[in-house]
């Protein structure tokens, strides 16, 4: 087993295609289904309900255990039967969103191509809600930029809203700001102002690329001491199709007596970094729309009591599935995604919570009212 490990962990990033590509999604085979009576006489959406049930048993972290494929298959006639009948992709696609719901998993999904194009439409401009157009100066009202601060002296506090994970490195776009260099003015700026406390706002963040994630949290937090995920995978064909590679782990993997285990990536530690740690109060802002890395950002900060939190109760689990593998049903066309790993928060005593819940419940419906709190509480007395 010992030849596996290197090559594992050279595999590790096996999924950095974009999820909207779908011109590069690998198209599930059916080539072992092929002399089955039940699969040559099923229409096209059965077949790929078959293959769709077969692939999920195989790939996704959830179903590593006999027990929990069973059950799944246990669905199939079900399923079949729904499809039998099926007239369109879309209601396909809602017959396997069914099956998918239980995983609590909003990376693993299927996508249905007709609503995913009229999604992308342009939309006519709606006209403001009353309260959002009162609420439109608030300073928690939601920006346009990606993040952005303002310092307010008299409270001494400087105010981050972190709004999406990206800046011009990871969209490749030189017309945008890097958040590496706007963190270092931020706090280059705080500190020549000596502001107390640092409040940073994700409640309109759903991911993105975590690397700026980390690089928020080196300035807060020696890195190199910071708590971090574990992380295990599950090998399946489905990896193996976009790296062979993955199909001999699979085969190794399995002959030593592991196929009910998923593989655990050895945790490596950053290099210390030469960036001042920031020694005041920090307050995170998370609502339900907080989500992936931003979820995962909030989750460290919990874990390694890099200041409080407030807010709403998140609606990701802070132990989570990721690390998306696409993927395209042959018969019909239908693409999705699945994840292929699993991410344990730090905090193993909180391993299996559904949820994060903040310090402080805040209602963030109301801005003035939020950020008004904010002042009382965290601002200087």
């Amino acid at each position: 087993m010992k030849y596996i490990i290197p090559l594992i962990i050279a595999l590790a990033g096996i999924s950095g295609m974009h999820a909207q590509d779908f011109s590069k999604f690998k198209a599930l085979s059916d080539s072992s289904f092929r002399n089955s009576a039940e699969y040559q006489q099923a229409n096209k959406y059965q077949k790929d309900a078959i293959l769709f049930l077969e692939m999920l048993a195989d790939t996704h972290p959830y179903y590593v255990k006999k027990d929990r494929q069973g059950k799944l298959m246990a669905k199939k006639d079900a399923l079949l039967a729904k499809c039998a009948d099926c007239t369109s992709d879309s209601l396909f696609c809602a017959y396997l969103q069914e099956v998918l719901g239980l995983l609590r998993d909003k990376h693993t999904d299927v996508i249905d191509l007709a609503q995913w194009a009229q999604k992308k439409q342009p939309k006519p401009e709606a006209e403001p809600e009353p309260e959002a157009e009162q609420q439109s100066d608030a300073v928690m009202a939601r920006k346009t930029d990606l993040f952005a601060y303002q310092i307010f002296e008299q409270p001494s506090i400087c105010y981050l809203q972190f709004n999406q994970c990206a800046d011009a490195r990871t969209m490749r776009n030189d017309a945008l700001p890097r958040f590496d260099t706007f963190l270092d003015s931020m706090f280059c700026q705080m500190d020549s102002l000596k502001v107390q406390t640092l409040v940073v706002d994700v409640q309109y963040n759903n991911g993105g690329s975590s690397r700026l994630c980390d690089e928020l949290l080196a300035h807060l937090y020696p890195i190199h001491l910071i708590k971090n995920f574990n992380s295990q995978m599950r090998f399946s064909n489905l990896a193996a199709a976009y790296n062979p590679r993955i199909g001999v782990a699979k085969t190794a993997w399995e002959n030593d007596g592991h196929a009910e285990e998923l593989y655990t990536f050895p945790n490596s530690q950053p290099e210390p970094v030469d960036i001042p740690v920031y020694q005041g109060k920090v307050v995170w802002v998370q609502s339900r729309k907080t989500f992936s890395s931003a979820g995962i950002l909030i989750t460290l900060a919990r874990d390694n009591k890099v200041g409080e939190i407030v807010g709403e109760t998140s609606t990701y689990a802070p132990s989570h599935y990721g690390e998306v593998l696409p993927y395209r049903l042959p018969n019909t066309g239908v693409v999705g995604t699945i994840s292929c790993k699993y991410f344990t928060r730090p905090d193993s005593e909180h391993a299996d919570d559904p949820t994060l819940e903040p310090d402080t419940a805040l209602d963030l419906a109301n801005k003035e009212v939020a950020w008004q709190y904010i002042l009382t509480t965290y601002g200087k007395k």
